[in-house]
């Protein structure tokens, strides 16, 4: 399987060129991700040098409260300004102040927002377990009031995540059953994933709004310390919180291969179907233009 990119790609490749041709025209254009996030980037007309990126999204808001916006300021520093009107994080950026070796890495940390935006309830979540914090359940809505994120300290060595998915499609309900039963099984040194369907988990026992859809199924992963310990905190909070676009993405993947290899198929038995015609016996004519039949 494929892991999603932390970044967004047209975002860094837009700006990556932007920088290596020295383009100063106006810019201006808006991109979506899998969960219905919107960025949009653009210049200031004044000075098209100066790009500002702004982000919106379902998660944005409950992630803000629960201290996202002190690690973008670890991150950004003043870089970080006001959101702009309808979104809910803006950061700006001088291209024309930027020096040509660092053209990679200015263009990938713009590029990062939403990661670190996402990943930083679980920095906080990983950090409240190695301090020996008594775990708080955050709860983040990531695409709507069904589908979520609930997170919690459980000890000093280890971390719950709950995701619910609702599954609004038939089809990705049988994919999504099939895909979520194998995360079930168990690995040498991987984090411990369960999967049920309707019924949630133990865990969110003391939560009274949960999602009451009938098509909706319960992810919990189990991080240990061992996952989490040290630098290997910041791979966890990248990846984590990119596991409903991840499933999203495969399920996706998986329809658009079995579509192809059926059109594939109906190919394969045209051609079985065409060579098995009988060819019409074609009439003869004589010189003269009658028409002679063999008997």
């Amino acid at each position: 399987m494929i892991l999603l990119e932390f970044v967004n790609k047209v975002i860094e490749d837009n700006l990556l060129e932007r920088m290596n041709t020295k383009e100063t025209s106006a810019l201006e254009y808006k991109c979506a991700d899998f969960d219905g996030a919107q960025f949009h980037v653009f210049s200031d007309q004044a000075n098209p040098s100066l790009i500002t990126v702004s982000f919106q999204s379902t998660a944005a808001s409950a992630l803000l409260k629960n201290g996202a916006n002190d690690l973008l300021q670890e991150k950004y520093g003043s870089h970080l300004i006001t959101p702009e009107s309808g979104y809910d994080v803006s950061i700006q950026w001088d291209l024309s102040t930027v020096a040509e070796s660092d053209y990679a890495k200015v263009a990938n940390e713009i590029a990062r927002l939403k990661s670190y935006l996402y990943g930083s309830i679980v920095l906080k979540v990983c950090a409240e377990a190695e301090s020996g914090q008594k775990g708080t359940l955050y709860d983040i809505p990531l695409r709507d009031s069904e589908e979520r994120m609930w997170l919690r300290a459980d000890s000093t060595d280890r971390v719950t995540v709950v995701f619910s998915i609702n599954f609004t499609d038939a089809d990705d309900i049988v994919f999504g059953k099939v895909f979520l039963q194998e995360f079930k099984k168990t690995l040498a040194g991987a984090p411990t994933v369960d999967f049920v369907y309707k019924n949630p988990p133990l865990e969110l026992q003391s939560v009274r709004d949960l999602p009451r859809s009938q098509n909706i199924g319960y992810v919990t992963f189990v991080v240990y310390d061992r996952h989490f310990k040290g630098d290997k905190k910041v791979g966890v909070s990248e990846s984590l919180p990119t596991f409903r676009n991840y499933l999203h993405y495969h399920i996706k993947c998986s329809k658009s291969h079995l579509h192809t290899r059926m059109r594939n198929r109906v190919d394969l038995l045209l051609q079985i179907l065409n060579r098995a015609k009988q060819d019409l016996d074609k009439e003869k004519k004589t010189a003269t233009g009658r028409t002679f039949n063999r008997k």
